[in-house]
């Protein structure tokens, strides 16, 4: 019986042994890897749209010749190769406004910060399509004392964004004497 007893009391120790033994942690579970997102990338804001006033000059300078025809103020080469002339008819008391490449019949938008005027076009002379004015024309004035600038526009044709420089007041006065 002692034999059985001590049989016992070994299992019993045993048991609680055992029962002080924590149970091993269960494996975790995998955590499932989160599938990327995908999203419209974000839409820019448009551009500030930028006063006219503020845009960057077209680059070049204004040269200035006077002669028995009349005279003349050319904004980025020469009289036969700038994008853009004043020139003045003495004969007819009027000044040209000039613009290379354009289509004969199509339009001018003159912008000063007096406002905006769209002139007709017609032809010229080669490359040159002209938009005419008396020589008393308001616009010429505003022109030539424009805050710093004024720009051309014909569909089809870069903007001109031209600084008001003293040549074209010239041309002007010129073809009023």
């Amino acid at each position: 019986m002692r034999a059985v007893f001590g049989r016992m009391m070994v299992l019993g120790l045993a048991s609680m042994a055992a029962a002080c033994v924590p149970k091993p942690a269960p494996e975790p579970e995998p955590v499932p890897t989160p599938q990327p997102v995908t999203r419209p990338s974000p839409t820019p804001p448009p551009a500030p749209v930028r006063d006219w006033a503020d845009r960057a000059l077209t680059p070049g300078d204004w040269t200035y010749v006077a002669d028995a025809a009349g005279a003349r103020a050319a904004f980025g080469g020469q009289a036969e190769s700038a994008p853009f002339v004043m020139r003045c008819d003495r004969a007819g008391r009027r000044i040209l406004l000039l613009r290379q490449g354009a289509a004969s019949g199509g339009t001018m938008s003159v912008q000063t910060s007096y406002g905006v005027r769209t002139l007709p076009l017609q032809g010229d002379r080669s490359g040159y399509a002209a938009a005419s004015l008396a020589a008393t024309d308001p616009l010429l004035d505003q022109i030539a004392f424009s805050r710093g600038r004024f720009s051309i526009d014909v569909p089809g044709q870069a903007q001109l964004m031209l600084p008001a420089w003293p040549e074209t007041a010239r041309v002007v006065e010129d073809c009023r004497a």
